[in-house]
């Protein structure tokens, strides 16, 4: 990654110097058997000794640490972010010369990273010093005790610049446990075109949602969904089905860690979705749809509205991959029958460091530094991030590369976590699975939540 590598050198200095070692022995010997005359012993000794330490000190002087140097290991997405992480560490060794930091890899897959980090931090690896983490993680790690709470390397005072729903992704049991980096966020993304055309307010709850569209869709001659998301059986169908229920007041797990998901305000929003999709109101496939298929729909023209991450935005701007260019609107997410604001789930990630770490004050250094406004800034500009900061969605730079990222802050502001459990994992595929039951059809809502609530109460048990 550009910087130096102490351990591989430390280890070539004394590879050099044992073999300087042998070869000052073996001379010695060969040059006392030869002289055979003890002044010449003495000189042969002499000799060798002065040979030595020449030898050492030139190493020394070209290769050796500068005095109180620290190495960090740093796991990373390393394979996509090279340039820029390249440039955020070369930045932080102008100021902190003793630090070098060498990045390591995780791998691709958000779950193969987990795994990876849970094995390596179970067994009390002290190698790996911080580490980039989904924030859905938070619980899994602090609950196992794996990562170093971050409450006094972090106070309060410098929270303040970052969105709230990224500190609270990063907070488990009242505890601080991340350091932000990075944000995302469900949004609702609305044919500005349309609503403008028969004078229709962006809807503010799901029931005026689906009633804007079906005027829009007669109006037009069919042929238009009225919602679209990621509604295929797994993460993304979490995320969605999590902002329906804390949309109309409902939560899945509780602050005390009860299950809750089979609430009245639950049943009656999934009961919404369920018959919206019955009566045709989304595409006949949403439910085999990942991301990259909602938008899919969107792009060819085909919705009125849809949820997506924020990065869907610039992609609808592509001449060849869609037919919205210019037409495409944000808002927050709409609100259910009971609920007060519709709420998005947080996506992202941050910065946890390794309770077995030798190396944790100068780990907070660059796990703060990353975190930074700078390099934030950097990220956002090279790698389209949304940052967790909140001064960077006024940024000029920022503003002038990606004007729309000024329709953002409305949403990321109240975005909320998604449950948090030690057993995240387990959560998110019991209810993903009774959702899509629901869904399709094969369970009824009150029956499908019923049966979530049941199997969620015995996970962990």
């Amino acid at each position: 990654m550009g910087s130096i590598i102490m351990q591989e050198l430390a280890y070539k200095i004394y590879l050099i110097y044992i073999i300087l070692c042998v070869i000052v022995i073996i001379s010695e010997y060969a040059i006392t058997y030869i002289l055979k005359e003890e002044k010449m012993k003495k000189l042969a000794l002499c000799l060798t000794m002065l040979l030595v330490a020449t030898t050492l000190f030139a190493a020394g002087s070209k290769e050796a640490s500068p005095e109180g140097a620290v190495t960090l290991h740093w796991y990373s997405h390393a394979s996509s972010l090279g340039n820029t992480e390249k440039t955020i560490i070369e930045k932080f060794n102008e100021t902190n010369p003793n630090i070098t930091v060498e990045v390591v890899e995780l791998p691709e897959a958000t779950n193969d990273k987990l795994q990876a980090l849970l094995i390596a931090l179970q067994s009390g690896d002290s190698s790996i010093d911080f580490f980039n983490a989904d924030v859905t993680w938070t619980a899994t790690f602090a609950s196992a005790q794996l990562i170093e709470p971050l409450d006094t390397w972090f106070p309060v005072s410098e929270r303040k610049g970052f969105l709230p729903g990224t500190i609270a992704a990063a907070t488990y049991n009242d505890m601080l446990w991340g350091i932000p980096f990075r944000t995302d966020a469900g949004v609702l993304y609305y044919r500005k075109d349309l609503l403008q055309k028969y004078g229709k307010e962006v809807p503010k709850t799901y029931t005026d949602l689906f009633a804007t569209a079906q005027e829009i869709n007669e109006k037009e001659g069919g042929g238009l969904y009225a919602l679209v998301g990621s509604l295929t059986n797994g993460e993304g169908l979490t995320c969605n089905a999590v902002e329906w229920f804390y949309s109309n007041g409902g939560e899945v797990i509780g602050k005390d860690g009860a299950i809750l998901i089979n609430s009245s305000q639950n049943r009656q929003i999934l009961q919404m979705m369920s018959e919206a999709y019955a009566n045709n109101l989304m595409p006949e496939g949403v439910l085999s749809y990942g991301s990259g298929d909602a938008r899919s729909s969107m792009f060819q023209g085909k919705q009125v509205f849809m949820r997506a991450w924020p990065k869907a935005y610039a992609m609808g701007q592509d001449p060849d991959k869609s037919k919205v260019m210019g037409k495409l609107g944000v808002a927050p997410l709409p609100r259910g029958p009971q609920g007060t604001m519709g709420k998005s789930t947080l996506g992202g990630w941050q910065l946890f460091m390794n309770k077995n770490s030798n190396n944790k004050d100068a780990s907070i250094k660059f796990m703060k530094f990353y975190a930074s406004e700078y390099a934030q800034k950097l990220h956002t500009l090279n790698d389209s991030y949304m940052p967790a900061r909140t001064a960077l969605y006024t940024d000029k730079d920022i503003l002038e590369k990606y004007p729309y990222y000024s329709d953002f802050p409305q949403v990321l502001e109240t975005a909320v976590p998604r449950p948090q459990s030690p057993y995240y994992a387990e959560i998110s595929s019991i209810l993903s699975a009774e959702v899509q039951n629901a869904m399709k059809g094969s369970k009824s809502a009150t029956q499908a939540l019923a049966d979530a609530q049941k199997v969620m109460e015995q996970v962990g048990k």
